[in-house]
């Protein structure tokens, strides 16, 4: 079978495999995906900025037109040498699972396809195709551990020739994790603010560094189930602006709301306290207030049926991209509302 183990990716990074001349990187953190993209379609050696010879593709356009993936995919360069093809924003798409396959079948000559997805389950077409081939390969990609972000931002800082004490550190790490390629952008945002120094400190963290840690995106989720409605816009326009992906804050709140729903049956259903129920689930302790509340708050039919709207609004993004954060922030602030009123009650 055709995959690494996410900890086998880093050293296909470093020396890539082209006989696989189609590529599958998927994960939770777009923003890693899309960098470790980026690095193998570096170490391609194809010109980037020469239109005949790289071509990049979104995949909902794919999934309307299949035929102009294959024709890219199959076209011979005008002018010889390789060519390369990226498809961004792939997910559970029939369209895009089944040309993949059918291309996959013999090894594709003259050109690279990478393809760069969101977190795919083991059971996805996508996903299935790729590793069931001979000329393809699938890189799990997952979001930033404590090793992976010392590394970071040792890099940046040595590149920047600065240095952090303990506790800025620290601090600094807290702040990031969520997404890769934000992550990336507030360190090298803090160095060019530390520009003429020697030493970072923690004062100089906070003066300047977002927080695009995944705790931020569970603070808004906590907003939007617990009835903070006043809270939740600045919590969205926050990591929207650290670049945290739409799909992750549908898929985190399609996830809480799901969990709500269970264990809201369990109280109403066998009569348990709800905060015995929540403590059962062993939630960070930062959590553990607003899902109580949540909980509390929410009736079972009202769970179900938000959890139908989410599903739906998810789908709409996904149909009209250019209407994701949109719909996402309508989304959660009606959700938020009707947490507020359902707390009145």
């Amino acid at each position: 079978m055709a995959q690494k183990k996410a900890g086998e990716v880093d050293a296909f990074l470093s020396r890539p495999d082209f006989s696989f001349p189609i590529i599958l990187l998927y994960g939770p953190d777009p923003g890693l995906v899309s960098e470790r993209a980026e690095a193998i379609a570096e170490k391609s050696g194809v010109d980037r900025s020469d239109p005949f010879a790289s071509v990049l593709l979104a995949a909902d356009e794919i999934e309307k037109d299949v035929g102009r993936l294959y024709d890219e995919a199959l076209t011979v360069s005008m002018f010889g040498g390789q060519r390369l093809v990226r498809v961004r924003g792939a997910g559970g798409g029939k369209n895009l699972a089944e040309a993949v396959a059918s291309l996959a079948d013999k090894r594709l000559e003259g050109a690279l396809m990478i393809v760069e997805a969101g977190d795919l389950k083991k059971s996805a077409p996508l996903r299935t195709s790729v590793e069931r081939s001979k000329y393809a390969i699938a890189l799990p990609c997952y979001q930033d551990e404590a090793r992976a972000l010392d590394r970071m931002i040792d890099e940046e800082m040595a590149s920047a020739g600065l240095s952090l004490d303990r506790d800025a550190r620290e601090e600094l790490k807290s702040r990031l994790g969520a997404n890769r390629l934000a992550s990336r952008g507030e360190i090298r945002k803090l160095c060019l603010y530390a520009y003429g120094m020697e030493r970072i400190e923690t004062e100089d963290v906070a003066a300047i560094v977002g927080d695009v840690s995944a705790d931020a995106v569970d603070e808004a989720i906590d907003a939007a189930i617990s009835g903070e409605v006043k809270k939740l816009p600045g919590l969205i326009d926050r990591l929207v602006e650290a670049g945290t992906a739409v799909f992750q804050l549908q898929q985190s709140l399609l996830r809480t709301i799901q969990q709500l729903q269970a264990m809201r049956e369990i109280v109403e259903r066998q009569g348990e306290p709800v905060g015995r129920v929540v403590e059962r689930r062993r939630p960070h302790f930062r959590r553990k207030a607003a899902l109580e509340t949540a909980l509390s708050a929410w009736p079972l039919d009202a769970l179900a049926r938000v959890g139908r709207r989410i599903e739906a609004d998810i789908l709409t993004s996904r149909k009209e991209s250019a209407m994701a954060l949109t719909v996402t922030r309508q989304m959660m602030l009606s959700i938020a509302v009707e947490a507020a009123r359902h707390r009145r009650r």
